[in-house]
């Protein structure tokens, strides 16, 4: 059993908890110390039982609480090695600090970790695969596109936890500057709405029971186009059997619990 808990996702701060009975493992820390702390005690977390957290990349959004929560904790910062690198300049890292590379499995906590390269402005980007107890958890937050690489490692996922960062119009229409316009449309940007929704035809199998959404733009997107959008693309690919959410910015989702020997989803906060 594994409990995937949702602390938060935007551009102001990214967290997810993955639990099991031994302990937990924390995948980004983009909020302060104090406020990941409140989030996982509104859920009923223990911060006590993280034993590691993982890094998708040095954006503050994703990294900003990681030095000093991982201190307080004395846990390792598993993250790429020129992540690393760019955080240890600027004084960024915690004492404790696992280098990875993408496309070399490890394991930690009782859990098995895969990184993979996505395709984003960061330094050495990755999205997660995380196994467990017969449990698959892929995760990608911030990517600007899904190439074949991230197809393939995201397929076939337990739960899947998916970028769908603006909505095409909306962003053309905002007062964004033309630069961060073109940026956030790039191969190397975020994820829309439509190609999130389309990729799901592949990466759905009759094994995913749960699929949450991450990074919304607060300015570019809105839930409630999210979700009308997701639920008929579920119901187009008769997939209503799907536990389906949001991960908004300003308070955590909940938590969910996964079970492999009957492929149970349950929300259980």
């Amino acid at each position: 059993m594994v409990c995937l808990s949702a602390l938060g996702s935007g551009s102001r701060g990214n967290a997810l908890v993955l639990s099991a009975p031994e302990g937990a493992l924390i995948v980004d820390i983009g909020f302060s110390r104090r406020e990941v702390r409140s989030r996982m005690e509104q859920l009923g977390l223990d911060p006590g039982r993280v034993r590691a957290a993982l890094l998708t990349h040095e954006h503050d959004d994703h990294s900003r609480g990681c030095r000093v929560f991982c201190d307080d904790l004395d846990i390792p910062l598993c993250t790429a090695s020129p992540t690393a690198e760019y955080l240890r300049r600027r004084g960024k890292l915690p004492g404790r600090v696992l280098e990875f590379e993408p496309g070399c499995e490890f394991q930690i906590g009782g859990f098995e970790v895969e990184p993979f390269a996505v395709q984003h402005d960061a330094v050495a980007p990755v999205g997660f695969v995380i196994r467990r107890d017969g449990l698959k958890i892929g995760i990608a937050t911030d990517l600007g596109n899904v190439n074949m690489l991230a197809m393939q490692r995201l397929t076939d996922c337990d739960a899947l936890v998916l970028e769908s960062n603006y909505d095409f119009q909306m962003l053309r229409d905002s007062d964004r500057q033309l630069y961060l316009k073109r940026r956030i449309l790039g191969r190397h940007g975020h994820l829309d709405n439509v190609a999130a929704c389309e990729a799901l035809g592949t990466l759905l199998t009759e094994r995913t029971r749960l699929l949450l959404l991450a990074h919304l733009s607060s300015e570019c997107n809105s839930v409630e186009l999210v979700r009308r959008l997701f639920e008929a693309r579920l119901a187009e690919l008769g997939r209503t059997d799907v536990e389906f959410g949001i991960i908004e910015q300003d308070h955590p989702l909940g938590s969910f619990e996964l079970r492999a020997e009957d492929g149970s989803v349950r929300k259980v906060c």
